[in-house]
């Protein structure tokens, strides 16, 4: 037998279904890539749990810019003498019972506290943290895993559900060249399984005669007539021989059924896998660190809550009580029942205060003590904390030479 192979070039429709194929296989390379970065970041962000650490999902911007809103950061405990300035602290917040602050150390308090301050906050947290009260230092940050969290915090279901989408697609693309992988798979096998039991039809009586079967790709010129098949009827032989390699082929066929089912198995079990480990590092994830959250309830259902905002006294005025001290009026235009104190101001420094509902502050001489000049005050609107408003207007005081009384300048 002479075997002569022709070959050509491609024709452009192979070379456009080699170009569809490689894309295939290039999509669902980088959606597996994505998958298996964001599960590594879940990883990072829970695992550290199992050693004692603290995973914490940061809600508000208070330490921006190094730490926004929907990253998770992991502290490790240290002890309270290990404490110091310039650590971001994780700790139980004093202001608002049940919650987390996460701030850095600025500044040693009184009896041994911690004074801290969030980064982007214009000045220090109103109340010192007990060393006792601080859980852990931030250690490792792990960006935009907890920004789902914040969503469902802040009821925004549009974006979870895009996001769920999102990730339906990217475990989709991680599965577009399945055929491709499984077509791979079969050739290997067939090339594992090597030739067919006897010798096939092409087989010479030459010493390469159990070589194998002609290649396939090849059209082949006979010399010599081909041999005649001998009747089924005239041999059992050959009867046993036909139906031993049928059911043989049947084997291998039952086989890479087997194989394929196998592999769908694997490939719906992965992706069970994945959306089980990002539920599970989902509820792994610990309370949320927050700066001011306003999230508690009202003991009563009739009651409302209500935002305001610190707004500065206006047309500031000085009248003489008769008594040696002076009153300095004004007119405050915010919401009434919101402010919790005014406090008239000497520069920084603080030389008489009235309750919240009053319209005006007594000043005595006793707090100044620029003897025998006249001082120039300003109003303080005080909301609680660091929610204050100072006045631009200005009102005069006079000072005596000698004693404390006052009068107006």
């Amino acid at each position: 037998m002479v075997s002569i192979e022709v070959s050509g070039g491609g024709t452009p429709h192979d070379a456009l279904h080699d170009a569809v194929d490689w894309g295939r296989v290039v999509v669902a390379t980088v959606a597996r890539g994505i998958v298996a970065t964001l599960l590594g970041l879940a990883l990072w962000a829970a695992a550290p749990a199992v050693i004692g650490w603290l995973p914490t999902t940061v809600m508000t911007g208070s330490m921006a810019p190094r730490i926004v809103p929907g990253d998770v950061v992991v502290s490790r405990p240290v002890a309270p003498a290990e404490l110091r300035v310039g650590q971001v602290l994780l700790a139980d917040d004093p202001d608002q019972a049940g919650h987390l602050r996460m701030h850095r150390f600025v500044d040693a308090g009184p009896g041994g506290s911690v004074v801290t301050k969030g980064d982007a906050n214009p000045q220090r947290d109103s109340t010192a943290i007990s060393r006792s009260d601080v859980h852990g230092v931030a250690f490792l940050r792990i960006p935009v895993v907890g920004t789902p969290i914040v969503w469902m915090r802040d009821g925004a279901w549009s974006k979870l559900a895009l996001l769920a989408l999102a990730v339906a697609a990217v475990l989709w693309l991680a599965t577009v060249d399945g055929s491709l992988r499984r077509l791979a798979a079969a050739v290997h096998e067939d090339d594992a399984d090597g030739p067919g039991p006897g010798p096939g039809p092409d087989a010479g009586s030459g010493p390469d005669a159990g070589s194998g079967p002609a290649p396939r790709h090849g059209l082949e010129a006979r010399s010599g007539a081909a041999p005649l098949l001998q009747p089924v009827g005239r041999s059992g032989r050959h009867a046993l021989s036909r139906r031993a390699s049928s059911g043989q082929v049947l084997s291998r066929r039952a086989h890479r059924r087997q194989v394929r089912r196998q592999r769908r198995l694997r490939g719906t079990g992965g992706v069970a896998a994945v959306v089980l480990v990002a539920g599970g590092l989902g509820l792994l994830l610990p309370a949320q660190a927050v700066a001011a959250p306003f999230t508690s309830r009202t003991s009563n259902a009739a009651t409302s809550l209500q935002a305001a905002t610190a707004v500065a006294t206006t047309a500031l005025t000085c009248k003489p009580n008769g008594d040696g001290s002076v009153a300095i009026g004004f007119t405050y235009g915010g919401a009434p029942g919101v402010v919790s104190s005014f406090d008239v101001l000497m520069g920084s420094t603080v030389v008489g205060t009235a309750p919240g509902t009053a319209s005006s502050v007594r000043v005595v001489g006793s707090g100044i003590l620029n003897l025998g000049t006249t001082v120039t005050v300003t109003v303080r609107t005080n909301l609680g904390g660091t929610w204050t408003a100072t006045s631009t207007s200005t009102a005069k005081i006079q000072t005596a030479l000698i004693g404390t009384t006052l009068s107006c300048g």
